[in-house]
Formats: structure tokens, C-alpha cells, sequence
């Protein structure tokens, strides 16, 4: 079977770029409303916005650990507020607003031995917003935790995590009655990932190995949870019992047909009987196929069949690229990594795309979707092309929000299509 090719990959630095000044703005029915550079800080992820408070978390892979909370109550100008900086031992770049709890992960470094750091949850006193205070650590086996969904219909929490004795992170879920103190109450796995009752691994190891199967997001989907296990493809568990999940079924095109490799959120929209899927781009310039948004039709959701997919540019079907190569040539990440996923049924898709910006997607036919809109940042001299990163959309104001990993800091939209 002919599969896309993957190519080994290299430090980010030593990738080539055709670029040879900053790329310029590029929309299409969306206009920039605000923008902060964010102090010079780096590493943008997750995006929280309420009552015109915006909380960014820095991950720390270009150098930026911390916590920024932003007054957006003006969107044109946005002014930071507060930044807390975080040990570099551990990542925490995931952000949750749970009443007046405000919620961290922690996910330590491999192989870095910091005391002072424990692997899980950061809890914060927010009743103040403007001013979010640290309560306690919930603490969880192994490095702890990638990151963490909340489900308010069911007040539980679900985060890939660590097990001792399983490889890959598992499904975690805590209880979360009392915001301020997160109890663990289930652990669910894919066969073959618990090495200690003697499991053996349930997939080809030849393409994933055996700790490749890693629960990066689970989502609330009624008793369900839906998951993505990046190697290890993507797939549910039923939670009728939270505190015995059950496996339910798993899926891996990278697996089985040499996809885009890494299942970053399998999600089904409340209100809504089709799934999306988004893989996350890993390599630089294209050196494994980037990664795209695939629907899904989940009116049997244990049998789901992939009705379309969606990609902003023409696709090459053999090779899995951009059929306009340039968009690998940037020394940046080409293709989808993320989405907002707190989104309805009756709502436009939000993907972020890295160095293609942010695209928005009519999906209310989700044979047929189609693009309505894109915005792509300018570069810097610093940066050439962005690395659009994350997405989220105040529903209060119907703003859009999104971060760049590279720095280049919050651009705050509006859709005007």
C-alpha cells in the first residue's frame, strides 16, 4: 500500500524558510480589533475570557512560563494586568475557569528533578478575577498532567494523565463538586496500556510503540467521553459510571493509512450528531503530513464512519501536502492544532492553523464544509510567519480570541461575514 512519505525530523532551527521578510496580514471577512504583545512574552496556549478578564497560560517552548491575566473590557485595547511567572521545570499551559476557581495544569519536564514542582493541578482563588490567587497543588502520579476539560453538566474533570505502571498517559477524572478540591475518582485506559495487570498492547507496534498510545483530551459527549490518544488514534469510553470507565472502541488512520499522526481533540458539538475530529501538526516544513479536520458521522457512536474533511488549501492526495508547497517552506509548522471547543451545534468551526492563521468554517452541512473566513497575522522581524496556536470565542461579545506560540502575542477578532 502506497502511504505519505515521512521524512526524519530536526531541531526547528535548522529547517530552511523561502521567506526573506515578514509575511504581511491576511484576511478574509474578519478584522483585527485589538492586539497585545503581551509584555514580550512567548509560548501563548490556552485562552480563557469572562466578564472582559482574559487569562493566557505560557507553556515555555520558546522560553515564557507563566500566567497573564489581560482587562479586555475595551477589546481595542487590551491591557495586561497581572503576569506570574512559573518554574521552568514544568509546563503549565492549560487554563480553566470552574465558578470562582481558576485551574492549571502541571505537566513536569522528563528526566528534571525539581522538588518544589508536583506533577497535576493548580488550584487558584479567582473571586477576584483580576487578581487570581494560589490555593493548593492536587498532585497526580508520574509528570502529571497534559491537559484538563471540564464537563459543567456533570461537574467532572477529565485530563490525560499518568498511572504508575500504565505507559502513556491515561484518562484521569476527578470530581469536582468543590472546585477547590478536585477528587480523583476514575482512571480509564486503552487495552494494553496497563503494563501492571500484565497487559500487552493492542496495536501495531511497528508504527506506534507501546508508550505512543497517550491520552492527550478527552470531551464530554452525555455518558460518553470522546478521545484522542495522539499516536494511538482516537475513539470513546463510556463514563455511565465515572468511576469505572469502559473502553469502548479506537481508531488510528495514521495507524492504519499513514494520516497525519498525532490526534489532538476528537469533540461532538452539543446539540449536534456529527463529530469533529483535529489531528495536531507536529513536523516542521512539512516533513510528516500536516494535519486537518475530518468529520464524522456519529448517529451510531459506536460505529462512526468519516463523512469529509476539511482542508484550507488544495491537498496533494499521494503525498498529503499542500498542493502550494510554500506553505512548507517557511521553517514553521504547516497545518490544524487546535479548536474552540466549547462550541454548539448551530456554531461556526474555529481551527487554528499555524503558519495559515486561524480559519473559520461553515460546517452546518458537514458533508460539505466550507471556509467563510481566515485571518493570518503579519510577521515580525523577529518571526516571519506566525504559529497560530490557540482559539477561543467570547460568546458574550462574539469576539474571537486567538495566540500565537512564537510570540507574536493576542490578536483579538471579529467575524464580520
Amino acid at each position: 500500500m502506497t502511504r505519505p512519505f515521512f521524512e526524519a525530523t530536526k531541531p526547528e532551527a535548522e529547517y530552511p524558510s523561502i521567506l526573506t521578510e515578514p509575511r504581511r496580514e491576511e484576511a478574509k471577512n474578519v478584522r483585527l480589533v485589538g492586539h497585545s504583545d503581551l509584555n514580550g512574552w512567548k509560548d501563548a496556549f490556552q485562552i480563557r475570557v469572562k466578564d472582559g478578564i482574559c487569562y493566557i497560560s505560557s507553556g515555555g517552548l520558546y522560553g515564557s512560563f507563566g500566567l497573564t491575566v489581560l482587562d479586555v473590557s475595551n477589546p481595542s485595547k487590551p491591557q495586561v494586568i497581572k503576569q506570574t511567572e512559573d518554574p521552568s521545570s514544568a509546563r503549565s499551559h492549560k487554563v480553566l475557569l470552574v465558578d470562582d476557581v481558576l485551574i492549571r495544569n502541571v505537566d513536569k519536564k522528563p528526566g528534571v528533578d525539581d522538588p518544589d514542582v508536583k506533577g497535576g493541578l493548580k488550584i487558584y482563588d479567582n473571586s477576584n478575577p483580576r487578581d487570581p490567587k494560589f490555593l493548593k497543588h492536587v498532585e497526580t502520579d508520574g509528570n502529571g498532567i497534559h491537559r484538563c476539560v471540564y464537563d459543567p453538566d456533570r461537574k467532572l474533570l477529565y485530563s490525560g494523565g499518568f498511572k504508575n505502571g500504565c505507559n502513556g498517559r491515561i484518562l484521569l477524572i476527578h470530581d469536582m463538586k468543590d472546585p477547590r478540591n478536585p477528587v480523583l475518582i476514575g482512571e480509564g485506559w486503552v487495552p494494553g496500556q496497563n503494563e501492571t495487570l500484565g497487559e500487552e498492547p493492542t496495536w501495531d507496534l511497528d508504527i506506534v510503540n507501546k508508550r505512543q498510545v497517550d491520552l492527550h483530551e478527552a470531551q464530554p459527549y452525555g455518558n460518553y467521553v470522546t478521545c484522542a490518544w495522539r499516536r494511538g488514534g482516537y475513539g470513546m469510553m463510556d463514563l455511565t459510571d465515572p468511576t469505572k470507565p469502559k473502553f469502548l472502541w479506537r481508531r488510528n488512520p495514521f495507524e492504519t493509512h499513514g494520516w497525519s499522526p498525532a490526534a489532538h481533540t476528537f469533540l461532538v458539538p452539543t446539540g449536534s450528531e456529527f463529530g469533529v475530529l483535529l489531528h495536531e501538526t507536529h513536523s516542521v516544513n512539512c516533513a510528516h503530513p500536516p494535519a486537518f479536520a475530518t468529520f464524522l458521522d456519529m448517529r451510531n457512536p459506536l460505529d462512526p464512519i468519516t463523512i469529509s474533511t476539511f482542508n484550507p488549501y488544495p491537498l496533494d492526495p499521494i503525498t498529503m501536502r499542500p498542493q502550494d508547497t510554500s506553505w512548507c517552506q517557511q521553517g514553521a509548522r504547516y497545518g490544524a492544532h487546535n479548536t474552540w471547543q466549547w462550541m454548539k451545534a448551530g456554531d461556526l468551526l474555529y481551527l487554528t492553523w499555524f503558519n495559515a492563521g486561524l480559519r473559520i468554517v461553515d460546517w452546518s452541512n458537514p458533508f460539505e464544509p466550507k471556509e467563510v473566513g481566515y485571518y493570518i497575522p503579519a510577521g515580525t522581524q523577529e518571526r516571519f510567519a506566525p504559529q497560530t496556536n490557540e482559539v477561543f470565542c467570547d460568546r458574550d461579545t462574539g469576539l474571537i480570541y486567538i495566540t500565537d506560540r512564537w510570540g507574536l502575542g493576542l490578536h483579538i477578532l471579529e467575524y464580520t461575514g
